[in-house]
């Protein structure tokens, strides 16, 4: 067997290189990141459990409201759930990536059911499934904006890592005004 390099092996074996290099690099966008969930409306989404949006959003002077539908399945960390898990983007038609309207000040988050009320909620597997009613406020909406509503799971584990803050799901829509009655829809 010889172990020959000349000019001819080397440009075989280059250009076969560089075909699996570029081959590679195609690949890493074939898969959703493991982290950051996306869906549409109705979609379920899982990340340290179980979250649907369970039906269109609606919208009203300047208000959204969604339902979102929470299971942990995780036994061990309860997922929290607060206002400050939660973020409404809209990035209006004609408007640069950077010059997003983020708003997640304005936003209350109630529990459905007896006994529910507003502030912060631990969720375990013995909870089961929650529905939560989020409501954001002072959003202005045009027709065709692109509107993400985004739930980190966790903000901070026990062990205080932020490096949860990568970790969210996203639900995408696209505002849909009414010419006529002004009512505005999502799809």
């Amino acid at each position: 067997m010889s172990l020959e390099f000349n000019r001819r092996s080397f440009l075989k074996y280059s250009a076969a290189a560089a075909v699996a290099v570029a081959g590679s690099s195609l690949l890493t966008g074939c898969g959703e990141d493991e982290y950051q969930k996306t869906g549409k409306i109705g979609s379920t989404l899982k990340l340290m459990g179980t979250f649907k949006m369970k039906d269109a959003p609606t919208f009203d002077n300047g208000t959204f409201k969604t339902t979102i539908n929470i299971k942990c399945t995780t036994d061990k960390v309860p997922l929290c759930v607060t206002r400050g898990n939660f973020e409404l983007t809209v990035n209006s038609t004609g408007k640069s990536k950077d010059d997003v309207d983020y708003l997640d000040n304005a936003i209350t988050v109630k529990r459905q059911g007896a006994g529910s009320s507003g502030g912060k909620f631990d969720l375990t597997t013995d909870d089961g499934e929650q529905d939560f009613d989020i409501t954001v406020t002072g959003v202005t909406l045009k027709n065709n904006d692109k509107v993400e509503f985004k739930y980190w799971p966790r903000i901070q584990a026990s062990s205080g890592n932020s490096g949860y803050t990568r970790a969210f799901c996203t639900w995408k829509m696209t505002a849909k005004v009414d010419a006529t009655t002004g009512k505005v829809t999502f799809e």
